[in-house]
């Protein structure tokens, strides 16, 4: 494999309420759905289950914490929206978080996309 093709593969944990459609706020997501990009196909990799950290307002950090480390596999989380707290724990751990909300598959495609992008530059 030469190296621009290990750029090629990527994952991404959706926050999900039915594993097609980018729905749910971060903070408030129950299960978040993991897709791999990789020789241009994407695959359902697993569905995840966490407990929500957003408790009407506030939220605990350290559970916010633990909650993205169980993505660390993962170089994307894709919500409905993240909070300023939330983008810097998921950043803080070298993943790229994002507000793509709408069709999976949809957002599958922009992040490959950006990813083909962000390549160019690395």
């Amino acid at each position: 494999m030469d190296s621009n093709q290990q750029y090629d593969a990527f994952r991404v944990a959706f926050a999900s309420s039915d594993g097609y459609v980018v729905d749910t706020h971060f903070g408030r997501a129950t299960s978040f759905y993991i897709y791999q990009y990789f020789e241009g196909e994407y695959v359902f990799v697993e569905e995840r289950n966490v407990t929500p950290v957003c408790l009407g307002g506030s939220h605990s950090t350290e559970k916010m914490k633990e909650n993205v480390a169980l993505f660390s596999d993962c170089q994307y989380i894709v919500a409905l929206r993240i909070g300023m707290g939330a983008m810097a724990i998921i950043q803080d751990k070298g993943i790229t978080p994002m507000a793509l909300p709408g069709d999976i598959t949809d957002a599958m495609e922009k992040l490959r996309q950006y990813n083909e992008i962000q390549n160019l530059f690395a």
